[in-house]
């Protein structure tokens, strides 16, 4: 019992002490996330194009931001934090099941949640912005009525989700499956 304390209490003691040295930043791309600033090991050459798809097909609680669209705005920052140029940095994310309403103009996104505003409009509109493609499973999308009338700014069309992984992966892109 006396090593179980002992290691606890370390364990408590090493959280405690690298999370008051963690310096969490806001930005430098987008200032509605932030990181934390890591001494990497990894070293990342700046002509390296780094190509991410995030997956996601869970839709956030009514009236929240799709955490998946966060994570994507975090990895842009770290790595133009960290020094790597944001040219080489493509991120896109797929949207299916779900999530499919997230990426609706409020009028639509109401109709499926009690009247709410979408939180993830002006996420994704910054996003966009700076590059991040949207792909919506054409499927889940009619299957949830979701169209080009109803669809925010930026958002494309697939076949599938399916469809836009695949072309994505041809095109070098790892999956982030959250």
């Amino acid at each position: 019992m006396r090593k179980f304390i002992m290691l606890a209490a370390s364990a408590a003691f090493f959280l405690m002490t690298t999370g008051a040295n963690a310096q969490q930043i806001s930005g430098p791309v987008f200032d509605f996330v932030q990181t934390t600033r890591v001494q990497s090991d990894v070293e990342i050459p700046k002509d390296t194009v780094l190509k991410v798809v995030y997956d996601t097909y869970t839709g956030a609680e009514s009236g929240k931001v799709n955490s998946t669209f966060l994570s994507a705005a975090r990895f842009i920052n770290m790595h133009v934090d960290a020094g790597h140029p944001q040219e080489n940095i493509k991120v896109a994310i797929v949207v299916h099941g779900t999530t499919s309403i997230d990426v609706t103009q409020d009028a639509f996104y109401g109709e499926h949640h009690n009247g709410a505003k979408n939180a993830n409009a002006e996420v994704i509109a910054a996003l966009v912005a700076q590059g991040v493609d949207f792909y919506i499973c054409g499927q889940s999308a009619a299957f949830r009525g979701v169209t080009r009338d109803n669809i925010l700014p930026g958002v494309k069309f697939s076949h599938s989700a399916m469809t836009a992984h695949a072309m994505l992966q041809k095109e070098g892109y790892a999956i982030i499956p959250w």
